[in-house]
């Protein structure tokens, strides 16, 4: 018996997540309750057919996945036994690319339709999509009597083209049978093959993969090397050649080659070595004399974000490390247009939007001076770097029960998931993060549960979780960990119940909208109760904050008086000031963000009681530097609480700054009227 595609996706939910409510699952997966009651029947339905227990989810709050049925789904024995590959048209028109991209002798409709298990004329449509779909990549598939069904475009495009539709079917949890599927009529090395021969490389070269992109690579290479056992090769410029020569990066793949025995070519060694350095994660030398300008761009990026962010990290070399170690096979990636998946873009633009527009701008004049394009996927991954360094809870938890995330998808991503943990379990403190191959390396037994972004096998308890994750995802996640750890059932009021509530005692207009808010009040109301009091811009800069003069003797003079209206409201205390002063004194101008403009500010425990921002106007400029340049007009002074709550406001003052008129307008205005309505129309944006 075959179980449909629906019903195994609904299981593989139900597995990662454990403990869920009904109403949960409906949620998440949303299908109303009629569409999830039927694919519970099928699947029970399987899995007695398999004479496996079924689940139960009527006249129960939690359902429960048996025991039994979670083993034999760990020892992949479930969803693939006894069946035939079936795609959906999506995974087909992925397919269909990667099956003419191996193709070894010419492809006719026959080949097609018995691959693919469609008619003719479902092949005819497919291909008529699939053209439509790839055409941006340069790439087109056209059919000839001699040739047959075919590619056609540079094989550098091509293969870019094999690794984009590879991010999007390694998302279908039966990939590893579509691969095999696919390259079942091939006498070549396998996914394990590759695998073995790349930990082994990793182990004799001290190299770091990042585990997740090494899953992307694998299946790439697989496919990688028929193309280049057919002789199709790309071609580089003799001095990239030999730029790439000089990096230790060229001998391993000399060794990939000879093991695989892969036709030796100088510009695939290029190809190929630049596909690992951008796999890599980038190892800081020792000698600061050989740090390399990428690390320097890390170091300038550090600097920048904490004077557009109006924050300073305790430890700047750390995060430079850490930033570098991500940046560095991000190069790689950007500069040679390698195409990777951020299946958590939409969540950071959504929940992350102020720091992803810092982040944005920040790293516009890094690929202009690197000479790439930077594609809004890497700038989600670096804006989630930032965000978990600003997410770090300031005191430390209490230590009652000891975890350990694994997450072979970065550091970004771990640091993410362990202050995710930390905010939404007080009675949890993350020991630590590690990659899979780290985990494997551990003894379990000296941790009480174990967080994993993959599934996992273990002896003690563990739970699927997200770097980011919905309202839902976390309450499912709050249920299993509380029962499973504590023996308590976490028991929160649905959203339906307390709809039903309000309803008996008020009228509502909305009933949807209303829903959608209480669900995510609901479910954020811990980690994220801080986002109902960031204030806007106008909140901060107003009548009382507001000060316009003509001249001051020197910038010292000039953050003291951009501050005072901070120190009449209580906001900040005196020593704030002077720190404020001797950062810049020991750092040098690093307030001034560009013309005419600078963000004096300092750290939270410098002296600040409230949120504040002032803002001081002059017509003749104070300079920061002694050679008289550095010249300011505008000074807008952060007091910051901590690293979030002002970052809404700030967010809206540097999209005004960004356009010229407006800063024009600050500088030459006597009017205060008109300078509080500009601070006005950007409190609205979000």
């Amino acid at each position: 018996m075959m179980l449909d595609k629906r019903p195994s996706i609904l299981l593989e939910q139900l597995i990662r997540s454990q403990h869920i409510t009904l109403q949960q699952l409906m949620d998440l997966t949303q299908l109303s309750k009629r569409q999830l009651t039927y694919d519970l029947e099928k699947l029970n339905d399987w899995l007695t057919a398999e004479q496996l227990p079924q689940i139960l989810y009527k006249g129960t709050q939690l359902i429960r996945v048996p025991q039994e049925v979670v083993q034999c789904y760990q020892k992949k024995q479930l969803i693939q036994n006894g069946q035939q590959l079936v795609l959906g048209e999506e995974d087909r028109l992925l397919f269909l690319y990667l099956y003419l991209f191996i193709r070894e002798e010419p492809v006719s409709s026959y080949h097609l339709t018995h691959v693919l298990q469609v008619s003719k004329n479902t092949v005819v449509a497919d291909i008529k999509r699939a053209n439509k779909r790839i055409n941006p990549f340069l790439v087109e598939i056209r059919y000839t009597r001699q040739n047959g069904y075919h590619l056609r475009g540079s094989e550098a495009d091509k293969r870019i083209l094999v690794q984009n539709h590879l991010a999007k079917m390694l998302q279908n949890p039966t990939f590893p049978t579509i691969v095999k599927h696919l390259t079942a009529h091939l006498k070549n090395v396998t996914a394990k093959d590759v695998q073995d021969l790349l930990q082994t490389m990793e182990k004799d070269f001290g190299l770091q993969f990042v585990e997740e992109r090494l899953d992307h690579f694998t299946y790439f290479l697989v496919l990688y090397a028929c193309r280049l056992r057919e002789g199709k090769t790309v071609r580089f410029h003799e001095d990239e050649i030999l730029n790439m020569k000089q990096d230790a990066m060229w001998g391993v793949t000399l060794s990939v080659f000879e093991k695989l025995q892969l036709p030796l070519d100088e510009n695939e060694v290029c190809y190929f070595s630049i596909h690992l350095l951008a796999l890599s994660l980038g190892q800081i030398q020792q000698e600061s004399n050989t740090r390399d300008l990428l690390y320097r761009l890390c170091e300038q990026l550090v600097l920048d974000f904490e004077n557009k962010a109006a924050v300073v990290f305790e430890r700047r070399a750390n995060v430079v490390r850490t930033l570098y170690q991500h940046m560095r096979p991000a190069y790689y990636r950007m500069k040679y247009r390698i195409p990777i998946h951020n299946p958590l873009l939409q969540q950071i633009k959504n929940e992350h939007q102020e720091l992803y527009l810092i982040v944005q701008e920040l790293l516009q004049p890094v690929g202009d001076l690197l000479n790439i394009v930077i594609p809004e996927e890497e700038i989600g991954f670096i804006t989630i770097h930032f965000g978990a360094l600003l997410e770090k809870p300031t005191q430390q938890m209490p230590r009652k029960k000891r975890a350990l995330v694994v997450c072979p998808s970065g550091i970004s991503s771990s640091l993410m998931v362990k202050y995710m943990l930390e905010s939404l379990f007080s009675e949890i403190v993350v020991e630590d993060t590690c990659s899979l191959r780290q985990y494997e390396q551990k003894t379990a037994m000296d941790y009480d549960v174990i967080f994993s972004t993959i599934d996992l096998q273990s002896s003690i308890p563990c739970f699927h979780v997200k770097p980011i994750m919905s309202p839902t995802e976390k309450s499912a996640l709050v249920n299993g960990v509380y029962e499973t750890l504590f023996g308590i059932q976490y028991d929160g009021v649905s959203v339906r119940e307390l709809l039903q509530e309000i309803s008996r005692y008020a009228s509502i207009h909305d009933e949807k909208q209303l829903e959608n808010m209480l669900r995510t009040f609901q479910f954020h109301r811990k980690t994220e109760r801080r986002k109902e009091n960031q204030p806007v811009l106008q909140d901060l800069l107003h009548e009382d904050t507001v000060q316009l003069a003509e001249s001051l003797p020197s910038w010292q003079d000039a953050i003291a008086c951009v501050a005072k209206p901070l120190l009449q409201n209580e906001s900040i205390s005196p020593s704030y000031v002077e720190a404020m002063i001797e950062n810049i004194e020991k750092l040098g101008p690093y307030v001034v963000i560009g013309p005419d403009v600078a963000i004096p500010h300092a750290r939270p425990e410098s002296g600040v009681h409230a949120v504040g921002m002032s803002f001081l106007r002059l017509k003749e400029p104070v300079y920061f530097s002694t050679n008289h340049t550095k010249g300011v007009r505008l000074l807008f002074c952060i007091a910051a609480i901590d690293n979030k709550t002002h970052l809404r406001a700030l967010s809206q003052l540097t999209k005004l700054l960004s356009d010229k008129e407006n800063v024009a307008t600050l500088i030459e205005s006597d009017s205060k009227e008109e300078i509080l309505a500009l601070f006005k129309s950007y409190s609205t944006i979000a």
